[in-house]
């Protein structure tokens, strides 16, 4: 399974006008995608107005994923990551 690795909490905000001339403003945090290869896939997510993903490893949450018009799958613009819990080693031996 990919996972989503977040190494800052920075926030980049940039600033636009929509069809009706009002200021809007985009949050994105930057986010690497492990697919076990070694080579990180960089790429932003939207924040909109939530808050900062703290720095740690997390996957996409199933409910962003869904098929397109024709059947291709897609992601939504701002996706959701839940935390990967840690595996707990347990010792030769030893009953967890």
């Amino acid at each position: 399974m990919s996972r989503v690795i977040i190494k800052d909490t920075v926030v980049q905000e940039r600033q636009y006008k929509d069809r009706n001339g009002a200021q809007q403003i985009l949050r994105e945090q930057r986010a690497v995608l492990d697919q076990g290869d070694g080579y990180g896939l960089p790429f932003r997510i939207g924040l909109g107005t939530g808050s900062v993903y703290p720095m740690g490893d997390y996957e996409i949450d199933p409910s962003c994923f869904s098929l397109g018009r024709f059947g291709d799958l897609e992601l939504s613009r701002y996706i959701k990551l839940k935390p990967v819990k840690p595996v707990v080693a347990v010792a030769p031996g030893k009953v967890a």
